[in-house]
């Protein structure tokens, strides 16, 4: 408590004191949230190319944890304003009391008081909420992004996904389970929760085509009503069954005793970031882009809702000057709905950022580059039953010219390994199997023939003491990964040996 009159506490914390006192006492430092450029360096770690969309994504989330840490620096801040001013109060009634008397100064004086800490110029300025809206083909790295975003913040998240979401009174799941979900991710700690992410992935399933307009629609334009109170921000009260006890059974199964628990969660802090395909969205911009060049074109509303549904590839704008730019780099809220997402939900996210479909290049840096690369898990798997695993770069640039051809972006690539490996990874364990090379012949063996995937594949196996075999097989095709090996032998080539000779 402050045991000074009111006057001087004026005197103690200056005369701005809504600059100066209130501020000494509630702003404090801000918390402790990496900056867009450290967000986006963790980013670059895990996922490759799709630099404009990190960027995005990285100031967009800064700022909404900025803007949790002012309201919440706001609520502190009226909190120590009301406790300067109860506390003056108390003192000068004490004085009062004591001397019998009021005088005029002190009045003037808890008047003054009253006014500075009551003119607070940013109190009417409030920091509007921002959601993200992520467009791009399938596999291009929108789930990730919102996982790794998520690990480098220590927050919880919770991804759901929309198909599964339905009407109140409909078989199905309830938009309210993404706030249950996230929940549970956050051991039912309802602070913590109320500034974790939540994922609402394959959102433009819930699109409603023009064709079918006048239908029952439970999961498509209704659930996306539903969702308008979540993403916007009110507090919404959830039934949950909490786990309280843990045990075994009469036959040493593990049991769980559960208790039903009702939990209100505010939204308002929660970043929502809603992502899909939209497949066929690069075709209303086109058909917008015509429009605005041939207004008396006409169009067949049902017919081209037909043809813009049904399309794999990622048209281009040429803007003249020989430079061509992506259709969904320049998707605006009109394409939204007319692709079928209604106004008022793109109205809550106001952030649109939109990933491009990987190339070749790409594929292959996936494959090697990225924490958690997929060719060193499947290294380190061999690595568990006593075998070196060496994949040549020419055989990389293979599967990601498969991946490519397949069209299901970066998760192609873990479907083509598997198939590549199946066999390999069935042979190996306890065989005296030492070193497997897998070389551009061995992908190129993997082909489709007689309407089935070929899975006799033409690998190399070499055994213990067949190294120096393994590793000059290495260099007929990749001298790179051949010196990497004799670094990690202390060994002499054949070309440096004949070399010294």
């Amino acid at each position: 408590m402050f045991k000074t009159p009111p006057l001087q506490l004026l005197r103690t914390y200056g005369s701005n004191t809504s600059a100066n006192a209130s501020r000494k006492l509630a702003i404090g430092r801000l918390p402790s949230i990496p900056s867009p450029r450290v967000i986006k360096g963790h980013l670059d770690q895990y996922i490759v190319g799709q630099d404009k969309s990190k960027r995005v994504l990285s100031v967009a989330v800064y700022n909404h944890y900025l803007r949790n840490h002012d309201k919440r620096r706001r609520l502190e801040l009226q909190r120590a304003r009301t406790l300067i001013w109860e506390e003056a109060q108390k003192r000068e009634k004490e004085r009062e009391e004591k001397q019998g008397f009021q005088s005029s100064e002190s009045r003037a004086g808890l008047k003054n008081l009253q006014k500075q800490l009551l003119a607070q110029p940013d109190d009417e300025l409030v920091l509007s909420k921002s959601n993200v809206l992520m467009v791009g083909p399938s596999g291009s790295g929108k789930t990730l992004m919102a996982t790794t975003l998520a690990g480098v913040l220590d927050v919880p998240i919770a991804i759901t996904d929309c198909t599964h979401l339905t009407q109140a009174g409909y078989i199905g799941d309830s938009v309210e389970v993404c706030i249950e979900r996230l929940l549970v991710n956050a051991d039912f700690d309802v602070s913590k929760a109320e500034s974790g992410i939540i994922v609402l992935d394959e959102i433009d399933k819930l699109a409603k085509p023009a064709a079918s307009m006048g239908t029952k629609d439970v999961s498509g334009e209704g659930v996306q009503q539903a969702l308008l109170k979540i993403i916007e921000g009110h507090s919404v009260e959830i039934s949950v069954k909490r786990p309280v006890k843990q045990g075994t059974d009469s036959k040493n199964n593990q049991t769980t005793t559960k208790k039903d628990e009702t939990f209100v969660i505010n939204t308002s802090n929660i970043l929502f970031m809603i992502m899909g395909a939209f497949v066929g969205l690069d075709k209303h911009v086109i058909r917008r882009i015509q429009k605005a060049k041939n207004p008396e074109e006409q169009h067949n509303a049902e017919e081209d809702t037909e043809k813009l549904r049904f399309s794999n590839t990622i048209e281009e704008v040429d803007l003249g000057n020989g430079r061509k730019e992506s259709a969904l780099n320049l998707v605006t809220p009109t394409d939204l709905v007319s692709f079928g997402i209604i106004p008022e939900l793109i109205g809550r996210v106001p952030i649109v950022t939109a990933l491009q479909p990987l190339q070749r290049d790409d594929l292959y840096h996936i494959l090697r580059d990225p924490k958690n690369a997929l060719l060193e898990q499947y290294k380190y798997i061999f690595k568990q039953f006593g075998v070196e695993l060496c994949v040549t770069e020419k055989a990389l640039q293979k599967v990601a010219q498969f991946a490519l051809r397949e069209g299901t972006g970066a998760r192609g690539l873990r479907g083509i390994m598997e198939r590549l490996l199946l066999n390999v990874n069935y042979d190996c364990p306890d065989s005296g199997i030492s070193y497997v090379l897998v070389t551009e012949d061995t992908v190129k063996s993997l082909q489709e023939s007689d309407y089935s995937l070929n899975t006799n594949i033409d690998v190399n196996y070499y055994s213990r003491g067949e190294r120096e075999k393994f590793i000059e097989d290495i260099y007929k095709e990749d001298n790179k990964l051949g010196k990497e090996l004799d670094e990690k032998y202390g060994r002499i080539s054949t070309r440096e040996k004949e070399g010294k000779l």
